[in-house]
């Protein structure tokens, strides 16, 4: 992993922890990745992070929740549109940048939210 891999997956828990758990509302402890980190396209979009307390994301991992009824009809297309997309495709057609431009410009937008 990447060194700004890293520093942004730090800013992206962070980030969740100043909000509020999507099941309960008590304040988040953590952020929960609705498509699995291994998808470089999804893993940082804001859209594919739900902030969770722990208890809440434990559950979901353990199936005893469900993760998507705590998804907007909207959040919910558009993860599945994007995870028809290679990460390469949208590197080239959407971002338009290197995969090294990608990540700068995400560190910066999740800097934000810190």
């Amino acid at each position: 992993m990447k060194a700004i891999e890293k520093e942004i997956d730090k800013l992206v828990q962070i980030a969740c922890t100043n909000q509020r758990c999507r099941v309960c509302g008590r304040p988040a402890e953590c952020g929960h990745h609705l498509i699995g980190r291994s998808d470089m396209m999804l893993r940082y979009d804001y859209v594919n992070i739900m902030p969770l307390c722990y208890e809440h994301h434990r559950l979901i991992h353990d199936g005893i929740i469900n993760q998507w009824d705590y998804c907007c009809k909207e959040q919910r297309e558009f993860l599945r549109e994007r995870k028809k997309m290679s990460y390469k495709d949208f590197l080239m057609f959407v971002a338009r940048k290197t995969e090294n431009e990608y990540l700068k410009e995400l560190k910066e937008r999740w800097q934000k939210y810190v």
